[in-house]
């Protein structure tokens, strides 16, 4: 049987080197194991005192948050898993289960002196550990990125959606008023104004586009539609009701309607507000679309600013004000889901430091992004900066759930999260401490219920 699995392991690709009285010593002191599919070979809270070596078989690591298991990896013939010499590891934190059966040598820590005696055998468990730790951090590094783009996405998506909407429904309802345009120009022309006439009419039209509209409340509003509505039935003008709310959104009251009927005839009144109508209702279709465009336009630039796109990686000028703003675009989805007010405080004289802009917004988002999650609703986030002592300190101030302060210490370690699955990695913050550490700078929190903040600190010269 040793023979058998001797020559197994030999076959695995990092072991090829290790000489057979090693490896021989290296089954003298394991165990062999078989476990069934569906066997829990380690679940969350077991100590870790042993090394594993998967000879036969496929077990899965999968952690459990609230009611789901999420596959963290998967482990096939000449895998090894558990406590390497020199791991660190204390407990586990997740379930290691057998797909189908498996057969596993399984070494305990007590034996690890006597292995560490065969140099070849312990380099090949370094190297196992080395590559395990680059994978495990590496796999996690690209999860936290794809749920930032997902986060990301899902945020430009609802913001670009609003916009593009208002500017379809406009467009279509521009279309439709220019198809009608023929007919009304036609209604115009038998009229046979004079050049006079349709200059005091044209007047009348720039004036009221060009002029700044009275700010009304839904009451005086209400009454001045009325009397411009009583005005038009007066007069024999239809659709009275329709044309008063066109005419009172552009500033008209009654005394306009007695300057247009001065123009000319009484009979001329039904066509030239028909036509007034129609063309402050195709600016305002226009105004629309512009506004929609540049609100796209803004998010556009705002999404350039934020991933720094076209710019050389290197350190520049950082204007905080404009990238804290940037930011907050992109978030700009989920800040008014949770009805949060958000104050923006960043002195005009503060001195210019220099960073990796890019990275930094990766800060700002973050944290700016935590502080949301931590906030049930209505609630409220404060970001400000100051220069002190020769250093630009940064806070982000939030009343959101706060903190607890047994884990106030952890929140920057790799890996830890309290959020569920598919929500973080617990690699944020770490990623947070490790760019401010690159600009020198340092990163605290003070935290209790209902008050959070995050300082930031970096060194100006």
């Amino acid at each position: 049987m040793d023979d058998y699995i001797v020559k197994g392991i030999q076959s695995f690709p990092q072991f090829s080197e290790v000489p057979e009285d090693q490896i021989r010593e290296y089954v003298r002191l394991s165990e062999v194991c078989t476990y069934q599919p569906d066997e829990v070979i380690v679940k969350p809270g077991d100590e870790i005192n042993k090394m594993y070596l998967l000879l036969e078989g496929n077990i899965r690591l999968q952690l459990k948050r609230g009611d789901q298991f999420t596959v963290i990896d998967t482990f096939e013939a000449g895998d090894l898993t558990g406590k390497l010499p020199f791991s660190r590891l204390q407990s586990s934190l997740a379930y290691v289960t057998v797909i189908e059966e498996s057969t596993v040598l399984i070494t305990h820590e007590d034996k690890f002196p006597e292995i560490a005696a065969h140099y070849q055998l312990i380099e090949s468990f370094v190297h196992a550990l080395s590559d395990r730790i680059r994978h495990f951090t590496t796999q996690q590094q690209q999860n936290e990125k794809l749920l930032a783009l997902g986060k990301l996405s899902a945020g430009l998506a609802h913001e670009l959606n609003n916009p593009a909407s208002a500017m379809v429904r406009s467009a279509t309802s521009l279309k439709a008023n220019l198809h009608a345009k023929p007919e009304k120009f036609k209604g115009m022309m038998e009229l046979k104004l004079s050049e006079e006439q349709v200059d005091a009419i044209n007047k009348v039209i720039f004036n009221k586009l060009n002029a700044e509209i009275p700010s009304l409340s839904l009451i005086e509003r209400t009454s001045l539609e009325d009397d411009l509505a009583d005005w038009m039935e007066g007069h024999g003008i239809e659709e009275a009701y329709e044309l008063a709310e066109t005419f009172a959104e552009h500033g008209f009251d009654v005394e306009s309607l007695e300057q247009i009927k001065d123009i000319g005839d009484e009979a001329l009144l039904p066509p030239v507000f028909k036509w007034i109508e129609d063309v402050f209702v195709t600016e305002k279709m226009i105004a629309e679309v512009e506004d929609a465009s540049r609100r796209i336009s803004d998010l556009v630039s705002s999404v350039k600013t934020y991933s720094h796109m076209d710019q050389a990686n290197e350190k520049q000028p950082v204007e905080l004000e404009k990238l804290l703003k940037s930011t907050l675009s992109i978030l700009n989805h989920q800040i008014k889901e949770k009805q949060v007010s958000v104050e923006v405080n960043i002195p005009d004289d503060l001195p210019e430091f220099c960073g990796f802009v890019s990275e930094l917004n990766q800060v700002w988002m973050n944290l700016l992004d935590n502080a949301v999650d931590a906030i049930e609703k209505e609630g409220r986030i404060e970001v400000s900066a100051e220069a002190k002592n020769g250093d630009l300190r940064i806070y982000f101030k939030d009343n959101g759930t706060g903190i607890p302060e047994d884990i106030q210490t952890k929140i920057f370690d790799p890996f830890f999260t309290t959020k569920g699955i598919g929500e973080g990695t617990g690699l944020g913050l770490d990623f947070v401490r490790k760019i401010v550490n690159k600009h020198n700078g340092t990163i605290s929190v003070q935290s209790k219920p209902g008050e959070t903040i995050f300082e930031l600190c970096f060194p100006l010269n």
